[in-house]
């Protein structure tokens, strides 16, 4: 006969080689036996003790006991034989021999460093249904086994605790589980209004039955509240569930709440730190390197965080640095999402029987509205792009990141829902096109990382590169070669690389990260633009690669000279002629000579078009950016966005990619067809045009691409239609040209101020564009009529302006880790159009 033992605890001892049992005794209990099995044959067994009332406790000693791991899941039973009442009644749990522990900045398991490479699930925002109707078990072993797949260790429940099947399977497959108790209700975001983060956050007595029902299962890494939970340290309840945790179980990891924990509390294991929503590239290159965001949650201790003053028009500011004393994890890194596959989703849902979600056909008939159905695998495939590109940036900079102990990514899959299309995996959990090989390059055990914050160069320059090595890998040799290759993208059949180095003996001893060494390249001399592909690895002394990454670099040629351009040059921010010195500067814009050059449109450049003269456009005017500074209307406008080189994160934002045509206009600047960080400069705080609504249809030269889903606070703050066309799937353009009656005109938003900096890229695409815009071969397909285009650049000056929504002026103004009560109540104002704005 069964027995429940509901608080049966077999707390293991991997270092002292045995475990802990204990339970209640029911009552009636005389006598009773143990076993340990090990698949169904028994190690070690004893007798039970039965002395004292009601509480039992022994040691049960394993001879050679094989410790459980995410690569080794070794599993043990416990089978108890209890004599109660008179009668025989049995008791079994699994369990395994691990230990888990923070040790300074550390998380180890089993006595080694362990990077928890996590990902989200849980919380229906965050996850999806069992589409496939699939036992529990199946469903939860097909999405772990695709995980360790792709290099995850660690799934994070957001606000739900997972079923027994999942810890089961996790148990037995090897991955740890962070649960979280606390649950969200409701649709969105609209039920954080109602939650209390003050007094009792949590059911105490729910804590404690979740404890005890799942204490023993090995996969378990850490009990959490919940997400986001506002001044935990300021709030002795939470103190006292970290002690009743840490009495029902002190073999696991305690944390109160995912990101808002005040970063001086004591008692937690360790932290999950917001890193914040910047993109870790350029400025923010860095952004797991630094602590200062955390401090926008305040201290629990009173410590002063800042100090500031201002007189005779002199400030200062002084901001305290943090300096974490515990592991550190990331919070939800990596929500970058892209175009999902209608035609497979379609087939899938109809071949399992379910009915579709709505955003299916609806987005299907928002891209033929748009134009762009015929060209959707294209589009989908820049989103794809831009996205591992991102992924890519983001792991590698939290890789290399001395404050962390992993991150938390958002998310493994799709979820059914209409913003969430950020995972690897859809919403089926089958692979979306995301190549394994090349995501394990920086999301496995053991990482190259090449500390490389500039990839567009001058050729024949030197480039010096920090290499590191985020290692932990179980087992494997002592030591291993180091090598590098230099290839020429352009010569994929070449066989030798254009450079390349073995150094041998790199200690593989220790884990963690460390730079393993220093590479200092010498650039090719080249007259022409290189596309490179740096390749780094370590291999055994059999050859077997350890590790390998690689990473694009982009080379321009010194300035060369070019023939002379004559031409009108009226720009408000770019000293052009002082960094082109073959440009020769004449006449004025209101009686221009050659080419003009000017970053607006006006009447003067339509005259001149109108009279057979050539444009070039390099399209940049302050009210683009007047969501931080208030700034005349143009008369003459043509409609753009305020843009980003970072992804979509959930619904912030509009950039998925690019994708770039073959045009001579382009070719000085190397590129495969999709925009790369070759484009991050030029991209960045540039001026995208919608020609959503442009008179005659135009095949940009470059294409920008769309977020293909609205603002999810729209729909319920707003009551605004899940479908907001006007700010979806829009049909950008980085780049164009069109003929303008007998005139040529060429326009392109892009940032082109680097050429103040002489930033090589920014020279490099300038030169080529100045070529063609110089050249017999300009010669424009489009055609409108100069009136025509007047009269549209008249009537858009006059409407009134779109206004991103809330969530994406966030995206744009890139000034601050998260979004704060003073940008939210601005943000509003702006949409309403109250006020002057100068950003936070």
């Amino acid at each position: 006969m069964e027995q429940e033992l509901p608080d049966l605890f077999v707390a293991p001892d991997l270092e002292a080689g045995g475990a802990r049992v204990s339970f209640t005794a029911p009552a009636g209990m005389s006598a009773g036996t143990w076993r340990i099995m090990d698949q169904g044959r028994a190690v070690a067994s004893g007798a039970v003790p039965t002395a004292g009332a009601g509480s039992v406790e022994f040691w049960a000693s394993i001879p050679d006991c094989r410790p459980w791991s995410l690569d080794h899941p070794c599993l043990y039973e416990l089978a108890l034989e209890l004599d109660v009442a008179g009668r025989s009644q049995s008791c079994a749990v699994r369990f395994g021999m691990r230990s888990i522990r923070a040790a300074g900045r550390d998380i180890l398991v089993n006595g080694r460093k362990f990077y928890a490479r996590g990902y989200i699930r849980g919380r229906a925002a965050h996850d999806h249904p069992n589409l496939e109707n699939l036992s529990l078990t199946a469903y939860y072993e097909k999405n772990i086994r695709a995980a360790k797949a792709y290099g995850f260790n660690l799934i994070r429940f957001h606000s739900t605790v997972p079923p027994e099947e999942c810890f089961e399977v996790a148990d037995r497959l090897g991955i740890f589980i962070h649960l979280e108790a606390r649950k969200y209700y409701g649709r969105y975001q609209k039920e954080r209004r109602a939650m209390r983060d003050d007094n009792e956050v949590i059911d105490e007595r729910e804590w404690r039955a979740v404890i005890l029902r799942l204490r023993n299962h090995p996969s378990l890494l850490a009990y959490c509240i919940g997400n986001e939970i506002k001044h935990p340290g300021k709030n002795p309840f939470i103190a006292h569930i970290a002690a009743v945790t840490r009495e029902l179980d002190p073999t696991r990891l305690f944390i109160d709440t995912c990101a808002h924990g005040e970063y001086d509390r004591t008692y937690v294991d360790f932290d999950v730190q917001h890193m914040s929503y910047y993109y870790p590239f350029g400025k923010d290159y860095d952004m797991f390197d630094n602590t200062y965001n955390w401090l926008i949650y305040g201290s629990c201790q009173g410590n002063q965080l800042t100090a500031s003053g201002a007189a005779d028009g002199l400030a200062y500011t002084i901001t305290r640095a943090i300096r974490p004393e515990r592991p550190v994890l990331a919070h939800e890194v990596c929500h970058y999402i892209a175009w999902r596959d209608l035609d497979a989703l379609d087939a899938k849902f109809q071949k399992h029987g379910v009915p579709p979600p709505w955003w299916l056909a609806a987005t299907r008939k928002l891209a033929a509205a748009k134009g762009q159905l015929a060209d959707y695998g294209r589009l989908r495939a820049a989103s794809k792009r831009f996205q591992f590109i991102s992924w890519k940036l983001a792991l590698e900079a939290a890789r290399r990141s001395p404050l962390l102990s992993g991150f938390h990514f958002l998310q493994l899959s799709d979820t059914d829902r209409y913003e969430n299309s950020n995972g690897i995996l859809d919403c089926f959990d089958d692979a979306a096109g995301v190549d394994r090989a090349e995501f394990m390059k920086f999301n496995g055990d053991s990482v190259l990382l090449a500390d490389l914050p500039r990839r567009v160069l001058r050729a024949g320059g030197t480039l010096k590169i920090p290499v590191w090595l985020s290692h932990y890998a179980a087992g494997g040799p002592g030591a291993a070669d180091f090598g590098f290759a230099l290839h020429d993208t352009a010569r994929p059949g070449a066989r030798e690389p254009l450079r390349g180095g073995i150094l041998r003996g790199i200690d593989l001893r220790a884990r963690g990260l460390r730079e393993i060494c220093s590479l200092e390249l010498t650039l090719p001399a080249a007259d022409r633009p290189l596309a490179l592909k740096l390749c780094l690895w370590l291999q055994d002394g059999a050859g077997r690669r350890i590790a390998e990454n690689d990473w694009q670099v982009w080379c321009t040629p010194p300035p060369a000279s070019r023939a002379p351009v004559n031409c009108t040059i009226a720009l408000d921010e770019i000293q052009l002629a002082a960094h082109c010195p073959r440009l020769r500067p004449q006449g004025s814009l209101a009686d221009p000579a050659g080419l003009l050059i000017v970053n607006r449109f006006s009447a003067a450049l339509l005259a001149h078009l109108a009279r057979g003269g050539d444009a070039l456009v390099l399209y940049r005017v302050p009210e683009t950016r007047d969501r931080r500074q208030a700034a005349p209307r143009e008369q003459y406008w043509l409609p753009a966005v305020w843009d980003r080189f970072k992804g979509v994160i959930w619904d912030r934002g509009h950039n998925c990619g690019a994708i770039i045509e073959p045009h001579p206009s382009f070719a000085g600047l190397p590129h495969d067809g999709f925009a790369d960080l070759q484009f991050h400069a030029l991209i960045n705080d540039c001026d995208k045009i919608n020609l959503d609504n442009f008179p005659v249809k135009l095949e940009p030269i470059m294409r920008g691409v769309d977020r293909p889903v609205r603002d999810r606070f729209d729909v319920f703050t707003y009551q605004l239609s899940e479908l907001q066309p006007e700010y979806t799937m829009r049909n950008f353009a980085y780049a164009f040209e069109v003929r303008v009656g007998p005139g040529r005109l060429f326009v392109t938003g892009l940032n082109f101020t680097g050429l103040n900096q002489d930033l090589p890229e920014a020279r490099a695409l300038f030169d080529s564009i100045l070529d063609y815009a110089a050249s017999d071969a300009f010669r424009p397909a489009a055609a409108i009529e100069p009136a025509a285009l007047a009269r549209y650049l008249r009537e858009q000056g006059a409407a009134p302006r779109p206004r991103e929504r809330k969530m994406t002026q966030y995206w744009q103004l890139d000034d601050a880790p998260l979004e704060s009560a003073a940008y939210w109540k601005e943000s509003e104002e702006y949409i309403a159009g109250a006020g002057k704005f100068s950003g936070q």
